[in-house]
């Protein structure tokens, strides 16, 4: 039996299998697209890098189907992920934020499921296994890319492999997932425009039987060391059993292990051994954002198109969206029904969500670094001991509870994310919410995430859109929209409909929509809404799909008619 050659050419090369790239992939896997995954290490990530798997991304891998093997990644379904602040372990704690364990945690009211824990180390083999499992994604670890480059129709992939073997491919399109120092995005001449340096961070991951005898320690998904000299050390269980991750957030150069070994000592409150496990990771923290995310058929995603610092877990998170805006409008180019427009629009959405996680990734950062001297008035108030001196501790916990909270599992950053002044989205008259933080209200805006609202047992609107174009009526039955599911058939756009008429479910869906009709974009986004179809969806349509604009439209919206 001869063992098939893998084909020279693909609809997309993937450059880097990190979680970026593993998901993209996948994506366009399910979707049937032919993809040739590119990796030049062993596909495995050595370091701990992210925890926190955000509700969003857990939204996606519902949609993947691979929500199950995330709850069951490894991290222990019972351990305690409590929030702790304090002197050490061994001294009595400041402050805690409750978090329950995965096994007790249920959805918010926002979104069919939650966040979780589940390292990079992990998440990136669930994501890789993802997209090796679809038939139309070919994987080649230990292979490097040596040169790219395009014309007008196609791109040339020239890689060498371990044995050294040369090798070239050719695609329709090009992703560079290529890490922070990507290569591709030097070749192409792409600048980063970049922040100054707030400070360095250094993570390892540790071993350490004293640390983990502690009592405190067995309470806890994270602690902080808080200090007169300010906050800068973390623990955090690794894999819940015997390993930790420790964390320096905020340094001044570089840090060694004999900076990690007495960050042990602080953190354990006495002396105690460690072993490390991994080396020491160290960064920068600083926001970096590619002048641009798209150099003809070459696309930048990840980390290779930006940067920001590690604080509140949204590096990641963010590159994993760029996944799921980028791969519904590859395949959509691909199959022959959206143009070319569609693809200009994945740089305006995504810089604009890049921007949002940034700021707040850097104001969390900042956060830290005040500590050095906002946390002055507590440390006095302590040290003069009396009757104050409690009142000072308690409201020292109130203030880090006050500061930090959205740091951890943050809804609002993860599930507000918008596309407003999109291209391939149509606005209404409806103002623009700002930007919050601290509290999400779900809002069918186009540009928006859709909101989520239960149509059954289990049964999710997410559930409902995607992989294709989805039209949502609510209160009507499903012939209200033949209109644009004709125009959509003459475009051969795939759209779905979903009408709604049971009465309860439709008064919840109208109060989280406000209008009868919504299409929703295959990534789950809101595209257009209105209380009635209009006798020419096909502009609606052109618009989405990236043929027309909305000022073209705005010109004919004479030929808009409601009925």
């Amino acid at each position: 039996m001869s063992i098939p050659s893998t084909p020279s050419h693909f609809d997309v090369v993937i450059v880097g299998a990190g979680p970026t790239g593993a998901a993209l992939a996948g994506d366009l896997g399910q979707r049937g697209a032919s993809v040739l995954l590119l990796e030049q290490g062993d596909g495995v990530v050595h370091d701990a890098r992210l925890h926190a798997v955000s509700i969003r991304t857990m939204e996606l891998a519902r949609r993947w189907g691979i929500e199950d093997e995330l709850r069951h990644c490894g991290w222990p379904l019972d351990h305690p992920q409590d929030v702790v602040w304090g002197t050490s372990l061994s001294d009595p704690e400041l402050a805690r934020i409750p978090w329950p364990a995965i096994a007790d945690m249920v959805p918010p009211s926002t979104s069919p499921t939650f966040a979780q824990r589940c390292p990079q180390r992990w998440f990136n083999e669930i994501l890789l296994r993802f997209a090796r499992r679809q038939r139309s994604v070919t994987t080649h670890l230990h292979t490097r890319v040596t040169e790219v480059t395009q014309t007008a129709d196609a791109v040339t992939v020239a890689t060498e492999g371990a044995d050294g073997q040369v090798t070239s491919f050719t695609a329709d399109y090009l992703v560079a997932c290529d890490g922070a120092r990507s290569n591709i995005r030097r070749g192409l001449g792409i600048d980063t425009v970049k922040s100054s340096v707030s400070g360095t961070s250094a993570e390892a991951i540790i071993r350490s039987p004293q640390i983990k005898a502690l009592p405190l320690a067995q309470t806890l998904g994270r602690f902080t060391v808080v200090e007169p000299a300010g906050m800068s050390i973390s623990l955090l269980p690794f894999d819940g059993l015997d390993q930790y991750r420790i964390t320096v957030m905020v340094g001044d150069g570089e840090i060694t292990k004999a900076d990690m070994r007495e960050a042990a000592r602080k953190i354990a409150g006495t002396d105690v051994e460690i072993d490390f496990v991994t080396d020491i990771l160290p960064w920068s923290n600083r926001e970096t954002v590619a002048t641009r995310f798209r150099d003809g058929r070459v696309f930048l995603a990840g980390d290779a198109a930006h940067t920001m610092p590690t604080t509140g877990g949204l590096g990641m998170n963010t590159g994993i969206q760029d996944s799921f805006d980028l791969a519904w409008k590859l395949d959509a180019v691909l199959q022959g029904w959206a143009e070319d427009g569609l693809l200009d629009s994945y740089d305006p959405e995504r810089r604009a969500c890049v921007a949002q996680s940034s700021s707040l990734a850097s104001s969390i950062y900042q956060d830290w670094v005040h500590t050095r001297t906002g946390h002055q008035q507590f440390w006095d108030r302590i040290g003069a001991g009396g009757p104050d001196a409690e009142l000072a501790r308690q409201q020292f916990g109130e203030s880090l509870i006050g500061t930090f909270t959205r740091e951890f599992n943050n809804i609002p950053a993860s599930l507000g994310y918008r596309y407003e002044g999109s291209p391939v989205c149509i606005p209404d008259e409806t103002p623009a919410p700002p930007p919050d933080f601290d509290e999400y209200a779900p809002t069918a805006r186009p540009g928006h995430r859709a909101p989520h609202v239960w149509l059954a047992p289990n049964v999710s609107t997410l559930d409902r859109f995607g992989p294709n174009f989805t039209l949502l009526i609510i209160g009507r039955k499903a012939g209200a929209g033949d209109a644009m599911a004709i125009a959509a058939s003459e475009r051969s756009i795939p759209l779905n409909v979903v009408a709604v008429t049971e009465p309860d479910v439709a008064t919840a869906l109208r109060d989280a929509y406000q209008q009868n009709f919504v299409l929703v974009r295959p990534d789950g986004h809101v595209a257009w809404r209105g209380d009635a179809l209009t006798t020419e969806p096909g502009r609606i349509l052109d618009i989405v799909r990236g043929a027309a604009t909305v000022e073209t439209a705005a010109a004919d919206r004479s030929h808009f008619v409601s009925h």
